[in-house]
């Protein structure tokens, strides 16, 4: 009675500072102990007819065709609740769950009213559709490869917020056709459901997800499942060319959980369980039916154990690594590990410890720099010793320069290996990084990749639907040690080049089209002296 007494004498004091209608500084409405009032969802469509150079005929057209999200759909993935208390990081990762969802093209969360009287703020969610339904016909071409494919894609079916995608694809290593659906909050709750069906000229593949995710820094609980049925023809490259093949049965089976304290002290720490099945089963391809290396069959079943770390840092970023979007970018610590133990009582075809590590940091050592770093680590304790150990590493800067509208990246990317299981391969090319070669053009047991890039982003938004950017930008790079059916490392490899870059903030694919020239530096005959590069990529 006496807290309540305090609180509303502390509201009444206050709402002639903060006024009924305009909000005030978040973290007071925290320290009034206020709750959610009313929760209201604004959905405006792909295109606003209250910008003049939106509001033509074309563009009202295609918002009539364009069907928007349902505000129940908004409503469940927000974590605020009316009556429960109030939060200002609940906002804000309110906001950043939205535009985690490829349908919705802009996101903010605000307090929009706070009433002293019942010490309540009422809040509003307005979001920006993007455009659901893409037909492409995509071209690829790098590394004297070309690629084709026909997709269409709706990532908001009938304003529910699922996607189907329905694919027909030409690719270097095989032709495909698949159907997938994905509902990322299914039934209207926190699960999610991912399913893919796809046959392909050298086999298939099925996979079937579903689960409940830790969905958001304050989650309690996950829970999970995961299998995969896929056969398909596995090709090993040498300078560019496919030196040999074979085929591969695999067959994926993991069911998982976990459990948190949730966000404590800005960090959420996370105890992970489950138990996997990974069968990988090899033969001779109808095209080599007497290959240079064939693997041997693997079969791993191992219950396991892990620990999740995510800090709660965040930073809402413009022309970084795309065009027209909001990116919130993480900085906090992201630690993944997980440990297993695979035995023959298990159904495996050995005993083995199975070890990984994931692990993300980012820093912002001065205004407009940023660095982030990626450690990727895994292994097997056999019998006879460390099998297939590889370590990733990434080393990432970026710059804002030129007035803070341009951007300097730099990155190291580095991979080291023990004991590869020979269905795998270290490889750097074209398609890879090194943009002057052929792609997968050289291998070995060890790689490491310096790429320099400046990139520019312009103002030039054609018809409202791209935004355009370019860069210029330096590879070199090299590999190590012997792959048993490669030749032997070139040397430090080297490449100049620019390119155009097209990115739509209206589309809900989310790429970013590269169209690049590189050029390179150390080279023979065997390779042209101008590579063309058209690719789709998720980043500029």
């Amino acid at each position: 009675m006496r807290r309540s007494l305090c609180v509303l004498a502390l509201g009444l004091v206050c709402a002639p500072l903060f006024g009924q209608d305009a909000p005030a500084d978040l973290a007071r409405y925290e320290e009034l102990g206020a709750s959610v009032g009313k929760i209201s969802v604004v959905v405006d469509n792909v295109f606003d007819p209250n910008n003049p150079e939106e509001d033509k005929r074309i563009y009202r057209l295609a918002n009539r065709a364009h069907t928007p999200t349902r505000a129940h759909v908004i409503e469940n993935i927000l974590l605020l609740r009316p009556g429960e208390p109030f939060e200002q990081r609940l906002l804000e990762e309110s906001a950043r769950l939205l535009r985690t969802n490829i349908f919705i093209a802009e996101a903010t969360v605000r307090v929009v009213r706070y009433d002293a009287a019942s010490n309540t703020v009422d809040v509003e969610a307005r979001v920006r559709d993007a455009w659901s339904f893409t037909p492409d016909i995509n071209f690829g071409r790098h590394g004297g490869f070309n690629e084709i494919g026909v997709t269409l894609d709706e990532s908001n079916l009938l304003g529910f917020g699922k996607e189907l995608i329905l694919s027909r694809d030409v690719a270097i290593e095989r032709n495909s056709t698949f159907v997938r659906f994905v509902d990322p909050n299914l039934l209207g709750g926190r699960g999610r459901l991912d399913a893919t069906v796809s046959d392909n000229s050298d086999g298939h593949r099925r996979r079937l997800a579903l689960g409940r995710p830790f969905y958001s820094l304050d989650s309690r609980w996950s829970v999970g499942s995961e299998i995969v049925d896929e056969e398909r023809i596995d090709p090993i490259y040498d300078l560019g060319e496919l030196v040999d093949e074979f085929g591969r049965d695999f067959d994926f089976f993991e069911i998982y959980g976990g459990w948190s304290r949730g966000l404590v002290d800005g960090r959420a720490t996370r105890w992970l369980f489950g138990a996997t099945s990974d069968s990988h089963r090899f033969s001779p391809s109808s095209e080599v039916p007497l290959p240079l290396v064939l693997p041997p069959d693997r079969k791993l079943v191992y219950p396991w154990v892990g620990m999740q770390i995510v800090v709660d840092d965040f930073r809402e970023l413009m022309q970084f690594s795309t065009m027209g979007r909001v990116e919130d970018t993480a900085l906090g610590l992201n630690l993944n590990l997980r440990l297993g133990y695979s035995a023959p009582r298990y159904g495996a075809d050995r005993e083995a410890w199975i070890f990984s590590l994931a692990a993300r940091k980012g820093w912002e050592p001065g205004n407009g720099r940023f660095l982030f770093l990626d450690l990727d680590a895994q292994a097997r304790r056999e019998e006879e010793g460390v099998r297939n150990a590889v370590l990733r590493t990434n080393l990432r800067y970026f710059h804002r320069n030129f007035g803070q509208r341009h951007l300097f990246t730099a990155s190291f990317r580095a991979v080291a290996s023990e004991n590869l299981d020979l269905d795998r391969q270290i490889l750097i090319g074209g398609d890879s990084g090194l943009r002057g070669y052929p792609l997968r053009y050289q291998t070995g047991e060890h790689s490491a990749l310096l790429t320099v890039e400046q990139r520019f982003f312009s103002n030039w938004y054609p018809w409202r639907l791209f935004q355009v950017g370019g860069a210029v930008f330096f590879d070199a790079g090299r590999t190590w040690g012997r792959d048993p059916r490669g030749a032997p490392s070139l040397g430090t490899l080297s490449d100049v080049g620019f390119g155009l870059r097209l990115a739509s903030p209206r589309a809900g694919s989310r790429s970013v089209i590269h169209v690049d020239l590189a050029f390179p530096l150390e080279r023979d005959d065997t390779i042209d002296a101008v590579q063309l590069l058209i690719e789709s990529k998720t980043a500029f």
